[in-house]
């Protein structure tokens, strides 16, 4: 994993409140930045003399000229308000190269049924991977539950209408809006005027109904299926639930939260001060890490130079290998019950439970 400055080739406001940063990439970067459909780059920004780093989903497909992220704006958000304010076209920003486990992998002679889940910006790897099935994986079908605020802030609905247009009988789509626009009709200067909902599709947020519904309004008619659900914590617990209520193989299913579920932190990690060895890029490095702080923490606050991005446990960027000794995590959304077990962590959440402790970045 590496960082390279990528200057921006074309910047689109999409929404009111996203834009869609598309970046020239240099023949010699080419193979480095050929993306996975799903895969997302953390951009590495400096603001007011402290590094900040975010992660972004690859909205394009991987054969894209000028590769794109999309950029929603969040309240009070660091690197999502100078991104969609600040940038202009010509800027470098630093980029590191794709990754993510949150993938489709066509078969040109796959038949299959892909369902999507998505809610607000968590359709922005899922438009990428959508567009790609389609392409390169012409017998299979794919499926869209789409949930966004109102009619305004349905990120990419344009370029999706246009799909299930381009590629009717192979594309689904389903939107249902928790706000949508209210018009009012009638009344003196507006008084007692009736307010008239004019949104024709699924009214409210995502729900356990709303997804029943959808999967029995499109049964598949595959013996294979996959299912991926994008967006927030909260939203991709409830789409689980109803899959695995339904009795689908969790290996079918894929998950990529954008940000976490919330939770309270009821006591202290780990040891009081746990010795870690640590293998990053072939060199051995000891840390003490203290109660109440990661180990991620430790290795940025020592520029050890570790890889991250969210440090919120959704992202697999810091991921390592326990090798001796014992760790917890505080959360963990980007890994699998198999490679817990197997020993890995995201050393972002991760504490040591034994005195001493070896991992190792170099997987």
């Amino acid at each position: 994993m590496e960082f390279h400055k990528l200057k921006i080739h074309k910047i689109d406001q999409v929404t009111p409140d996203t834009k869609v940063i598309y970046f020239e990439v240099p023949n010699h970067l080419k193979e480095k930045y050929n993306h996975i459909p799903g895969q997302y780059v953390t951009v590495k920004l400096m603001r007011n003399e402290k590094e900040i780093r975010r992660s972004y989903s690859l909205s394009t497909m991987s054969n894209a000229a000028y590769p794109g992220i999309a950029v929603k704006e969040v309240k009070n958000g660091i690197a999502s308000s100078y991104l969609n304010h600040k940038v202009k076209v010509g800027d470098d920003l630093e980029l590191m190269t794709p990754m993510g486990n949150f993938v489709v992998q066509p078969n040109h002679d796959a038949s299959r049924g892909h369902y999507f889940f998505a809610a607000g910006s968590g359709i922005t790897p899922v438009i990428s991977m959508i567009h790609t099935i389609l392409e390169e994986e012409p017998k299979s079908h794919c499926y869209l539950l789409y949930g966004s605020r109102n009619e305004d802030n349905i990120i990419f609905k344009e370029n999706l209408d246009d799909l299930a247009q381009k590629y009717a009988g192979q594309l689904d789509i389903v939107y249902a809006l928790s706000q949508p626009k209210v018009k009012k009709e009638g009344g003196v200067l507006g008084l007692f005027a009736k307010k008239i909902i004019t949104w024709s599709g699924l009214k409210g947020r995502i729900n356990e109904k709303m997804c029943n519904n959808f999967l029995t309004d499109f049964s598949s008619k595959y013996k294979e299926n996959f299912y991926y659900i994008c967006g927030p914590g909260d939203f991709i617990e409830k789409i689980n639930s109803v899959l695995l209520n339904q009795q689908i193989d969790k290996k079918h299913i894929l998950k990529e939260y954008f940000s976490t579920a919330s939770y309270e932190k009821t006591s202290e990690s780990g040891v009081a001060l746990g010795t870690v060895h640590v293998i990053l890029n072939g060199e051995e490095h000891t840390i003490s890490v203290p109660q109440g702080k990661s180990i991620l923490d430790v290795l940025i606050d020592e520029k050890k130079d570790p890889p991250y991005s969210c440090t919120s446990g959704t992202c697999s960027t810091c991921m390592a290998k326990v090798l001796d000794g014992k760790a917890s995590m505080d959360l963990c959304y980007a890994l699998e019950d198999e490679e817990v077990e197997a020993g890995f962590i995201l050393t972002c959440q991760a504490h040591p439970q034994t005195d001493v402790v070896k991992i190792t970045y170099d997987l």
